[in-house]
């Protein structure tokens, strides 16, 4: 594992799929993960979000696609504490475990652990603590563990006095993240001022509504405001509420628009001289209907019939890479997560080791493809 990327572990309840629908059962489980990387973020509520990433490597072949491919992970959640950072021996001694009912530790190696609220740890071996991690001589304070930990109390701290920002901030921890602050700082084309969005989509639902494709076809309002319409073109579309329709809902897709695809739009408008500007427009596919961010279970949510727009939440790296959330199974869409629970898989388009082909074709005219049969 990479010096700079930690573990991460969480307890979760576990959800079963059942018909279609996500259930989640009354028994938690601590759920590990490695390789990950941590960046810190405020909440539109004005909480400390933790953004946990984590990759792994796959072979994707399709009739677009085939070649060595990378699948991103992320899950954020909010926090209000953390606690003291500490050193776990391994032990069957149950009074070494973590505070509020963690498990005893168990490990292979000593470890450098910290705990954010009641569910969350972030950790990695001590060094000489196990075959990963050989000694070098280094202390706790050049760990990463230290400085994510010095972080989070920082960001807390200054979250408190109104600090924080809306922009993950990034950083260049593992060859992942460096290879996608790189394409999003020097996007193809070399469209300095590209504006590129983010999507985050839960990892269960894309295992076959997964995303293939992303097109934006961007014009400048003025010198400092330009407008993007987004075209996504998912591989389908399940339903999962209304699972005895998913087949002839997928029939009637044939004949009507010739695709199995499902394809959706919406438009980002960035001004450039006011971030507060900025805007999300998901016409009839926005999430939130009456307050209520709808999640992966709905399957027939068609918010902002009127398409009057909401400010954008979150940015990656920088303004010109706004983030988008598909939280429901028919894609609907929003400026929040509603999902948290979910881990989600992180689609960087265009990037040359993401399974996502990024491209400028309007919806106009990847309509008028598909009803040439060449979808």
């Amino acid at each position: 594992m990479n010096s700079n990327e930690v573990w991460f572990s969480h307890r979760e309840k576990i959800f079963q799929v059942k018909d279609g629908a996500i259930e989640w059962t009354d028994e938690t489980k601590i759920w590990n993960w490695d390789h990950c990387t941590v960046s810190l973020v405020k909440s539109p509520k004005k909480n400390l979000r933790v953004v946990v990433r984590s990759n792994a490597n796959r072979n994707q072949t399709s009739f677009k696609v085939n070649r060595p491919m990378t699948l991103r992970y992320m899950l954020g959640f909010d926090i209000d504490n953390v606690s003291p950072l500490k050193c776990e021996s391994t032990s069957p001694d149950s009074s070494k475990g973590s505070e509020k009912g963690g498990q005893p530790w168990t490990g292979p190696g000593d470890r450098w652990v910290f705990q954010l609220d009641d569910d969350y740890w972030i950790w990695e071996y001590k060094e000489g603590g196990s075959d990963e991690r050989p000694d070098d001589g280094s202390d706790i304070a050049s760990s990463s563990v230290y400085k994510i930990h010095q972080k989070i109390q920082e960001s807390l701290s200054a979250l408190r006095q109104g600090g924080a920002n809306q922009v993950f901030d990034l950083q260049p921890k593992s060859l992942s993240d460096r290879m996608v602050i790189d394409h999003l700082q020097s996007p193809p084309g070399g469209l300095k001022d590209r504006i590129i969005p983010v999507i985050y989509q839960p990892a269960v639902d894309g295992l076959k509504n997964y995303l293939r494709e992303v097109h934006c076809a961007q014009k400048d309002l003025d010198e400092a405001v330009s407008e993007v319409e987004v075209t996504l073109v998912f591989n389908n579309e399940e339903l999962r509420k209304h699972r005895i329709l998913d087949i002839p809902y997928r029939e009637m897709r044939r004949l009507m628009y010739n695709r199995d695809s499902d394809v959706e739009s919406f438009k980002i408008r960035i001004d450039r001289n006011n971030m507060q500007n900025n805007r999300f427009i998901f016409k009839n596919i926005h999430s939130i209907i009456d307050g209520k961010n709808n999640d992966l279970n709905e399957d027939s949510i068609h918010g902002d019939p009127e398409g009057t727009g909401c400010a954008i939440s979150y940015y990656l790296i920088d303004n010109c890479h706004p983030v988008v959330f598909v939280n429901t199974s028919n894609h609907a869409m929003a400026e929040h997560d509603a999902n948290q629970r979910l881990w989600k898989w992180e689609y960087v388009p265009g990037l040359k080791d993401s399974p996502v082909i990024l491209a400028s074709k309007t919806r106009k005219e990847i309509d008028a493809e598909f009803d040439r049969g060449q979808g």
